[in-house]
């Protein structure tokens, strides 16, 4: 779909400098379905959100998809990135602007070791040119470290992450099978349409983009390491790394809740409107519908029960008087 694409666009291009946040919620906004879906076995956890108006959010690392909120980037092209931008500022901090030239910074740049070249290019005695050079493998140590925790610090966003996934469809034979215990358990309707642009259960409301490439952060990243004003960095990373997933699940229409914290914390209930429909599984045991219904009428949630149709594959919801 073209819109995610430019709902993509605007988060990778929005930085703090020019932030286009508020434009990609709008695009969001545009396409949001009118209802979500939530595929629920019939067990006592599913009946307690059932009860109490609440959905649960836990970590990507116990989805099915061993691949779920994966992304890559280069630890070694971080670091040449980060050693060719530290040039120019060791010779600014050694003062050798008058000892290299433009064109012994270029080349330093392009060669394996940037800092090491640039100390050795100084046409100074012997003692000066081994001082500077072991400034200049301090400086390559730092920067290592810099690129290292870097590093660390990224793979934790999968940690801080909480997600609980929605599906902009009700009728998915699959779906039912994989999420619905075998079409015996059942699907909760949320409505969308009544609530505020601002309520949570919109606002961290997402798309989920569906590729056939692991989502790669590198360039990004290079920018987190190269820019210490952070004027150019973008702090939508966490959630363009969340919401990407392997192409092969695109069937099933995803929709994610993303909350994503500060510190590693529990999966937790999170609180959202009474679902505005019950969906009963085709192959649900009649003493169950029966239990589910008396839950329903005294939260005032309309019962609904999928029918296998006679003459195609295709599951057809009716209400229950």
């Amino acid at each position: 779909m073209m819109w995610v694409r430019d709902f993509v666009d605007c988060l990778e291009g929005s930085t703090l400098r020019q932030p286009r946040v508020a434009e990609a919620l709008a695009i969001k906004e545009q396409h949001l379905p009118k209802r979500i879906y939530k595929y629920r076995r019939d067990c006592l956890n599913s009946r307690r959100n059932l009860e109490t108006d609440t959905v649960w959010l836990s970590s990507p690392e116990s989805y099915n998809d061993p691949y779920d909120c994966c992304f890559t980037f280069s630890e070694d092209t971080l670091l040449a990135t980060l050693n060719k931008w530290l040039v120019e500022k060791f010779v600014t901090a050694h003062r050798l602007q008058d000892v290299v030239s433009a064109e012994q910074i270029k080349a330093a740049k392009e060669s394996h070791n940037p800092l090491k070249a640039i100390a050795e290019s100084v046409s100074e005695s012997r003692d000066a040119k081994s001082s500077l050079s072991q400034r200049a493998d301090a400086a390559s140590t730092a920067a290592r470290g810099v690129v290292e925790n870097t590093a660390c610090k990224i793979r934790q966003w999968k940690k801080l992450t909480k997600l609980c996934s929605f599906s902009a469809i009700n009728d998915s034979l699959l779906m039912w099978s994989h999420y619905a215990d075998n079409h015996q358990g059942f699907c909760l309707e949320y409505n969308l349409e009544g609530l505020r642009a601002d309520h949570p259960l919109r606002e961290k409301l997402y798309p989920v983009v569906y590729s056939k490439e692991i989502y790669d952060l590198t360039p990004w990243v290079q920018t987190l390491v190269t820019t210490p004003n952070r004027a150019e960095f973008n702090t939508e990373l966490p959630i363009l790394s969340v919401i990407h997933k392997f192409d092969g699940w695109r069937y099933e229409e995803e929709w994610r809740q993303v909350l994503i914290t500060n510190t590693v914390i529990a999966d937790h209930d999170w609180q959202v409107p009474t679902p505005s429909r019950i969906l009963l599984g085709s192959k649900m045991e009649a003493a169950k519908v029966g239990e589910l219904t008396e839950i329903c009428a005294r939260k005032a949630i309309e019962v609904w029960q999928m029918r296998l149709a006679k003459d195609k594959f295709e599951l057809l919801p009716e209400r229950l008087d």
